[in-house]
């Protein structure tokens, strides 16, 4: 992290005073390109269908595994029932944004609150997501604090709505990324939708067309409520781009982008402090009618494992010091005017050290996507999915390989 600080303190001086370019927290954070107004609502829905063939387990011999004989595991149903087809309110976001009025925009805010049934909402029929403030005033170093989206993974920084090319995140950012906190084998609250409350220092610039992007925060490590401890979180992000076209506030902004993250902080479980940190790398294209990525990510510590065995109703396990790696790359080009058609492939190694907790993940999805307006899509994606224990009991590799793929439709419109 040192020489993530350095990289990005070298960067503000290299291209200060110059143009400004697009990037996420720029577009998110405040209100360039907008309409200079004190409150305007902003939100959006996503509606979800999705089945599978809900495989069962057959054939378990061993005595601590064989109660579980024609049972349904948990990655084969939907949510935390044991249905195989089901339609939900899976996104349902509405909030506030603005500029503070007689400051030129260099005062912002941005509020939004969650109605959905996503993981965030465990547990609560609502939840406070975005609660923020921006400040602009100094050249190279905007100050965006309260609660808002880490600088990690481009799958997860982007706004889902806008730019998000498949129903479902990847294998990747749902296993290192979504942090859910566990305590006595069972969740406790909802998932931490990749955002954390704390202070946050960036800005983007531009010279010709290479743009270059930064962004340190510094956060609790904890969503929502009130800090307990000392221990915070330092995570950072870089990116430098070659832009073909496109304005500062422009989500689609035609460029070439290469860029960088990390993040590490402590957690504590089972009475200890165990360190978490997750790092990635990656490359991001988009020139229309193409948009092409990839990225590598890893992650140390603090591994939520989900329910073991992959029943419902059995403890949620972690592996405090266990390690992993995985990567995706997806495609998406645009056919005709409003019909585009995707492909990713994401993989996940999972406790790497080996034994019979590690696993594989892998899924291939194909995806269609029909834009009605900017602003109303319609999505279709089949998740093609594998996953395999390599050095488990033969009753551990029986369970992975009844992993079932599954289809998804959504529609979503955003205001």
């Amino acid at each position: 992290m040192k020489h993530l600080a350095l990289l990005l303190v070298a960067a503000a001086s290299l291209f200060a005073r110059t143009a400004r370019a697009a990037d996420w927290p720029i577009v998110l954070g405040t209100e360039e390109g907008a309409p200079d107004q004190p409150a305007r609502p902003v939100g959006f829905l996503q509606l979800v269908g999705e089945g599978s063939s809900g495989a069962r387990v057959e054939g378990l011999k061993s005595s601590a595994l064989s109660r579980f004989e024609g049972r349904r595991p948990t990655f084969n149903s939907i949510g935390d029932s044991d249905a195989t087809i089901g339609l939900s309110v899976r996104r349902a976001r509405v909030g506030l944004r603005g500029s503070v009025p007689a400051t030129k925009q260099h005062i912002n805010y941005f509020l939004t609150v969650e109605l959905g049934t996503v993981a965030v909402n465990r547990g609560t029929a609502a939840r406070l997501i975005d609660a923020s403030i921006t400040f602009s005033q100094i050249p190279g170093a905007r100050v965006r604090v309260g609660q808002f989206k880490l600088p990690t993974m481009d799958e997860t920084v982007e706004a889902n709505p806008i730019s998000g090319e498949l129903i479902n995140f990847s294998n990747v950012a749902l296993g290192l990324m979504l942090e859910n906190k566990v305590e006595n084998g069972a969740y406790v609250g909802g998932a931490y939708a990749f955002r954390d409350v704390g202070v946050q220092v960036f800005d983007t610039f531009q010279r010709r067309q290479v743009a270059l992007s930064y962004a340190l925060m510094i956060s609790n490590g904890r969503f929502g409520g009130v800090d307990d401890d000392n221990h915070k979180d330092v995570t950072g992000r870089v990116t430098a781009s070659w832009v073909f076209k496109g304005a500062a506030s422009d989500p689609h902004r035609q460029e070439l982008s290469l860029f960088a993250w990390g993040q590490r902080g402590t957690r504590a479980f089972g009475g200890e402090r165990y360190e978490r940190v997750r790092e990635g790398v990656g490359v991001h294209l988009e020139r229309e009618p193409v948009r092409i990525r990839a990225e590598l990510v890893y992650g140390s510590g603090m591994l939520v494992l989900g329910p073991n065995p992959s029943f419902a109703g059995q403890p949620i396990a972690v592996a405090p010091e266990g390690r992993a790696l995985g990567g995706y790359v997806q495609a998406r080009v645009r056919l005709f005017k409003k019909l585009l058609l995707g492909l990713r492939y994401d993989e996940l190694h999972r406790q790497l050290d080996g034994g019979p907790a590690l696993r594989v993940m892998r899924t291939l999805t194909p995806a269609l996507e029909w834009d009605f307006t900017p602003r109303a899509k319609l999505m279709l994606n089949y998740e093609r999915r594998w996953l395999a224990a390599p050095e488990g009991s033969e009753d551990a590799r029986r369970i992975a390989e009844t992993i079932a793929d599954r289809v998804l439709a959504q529609a979503t419109v955003a205001f």
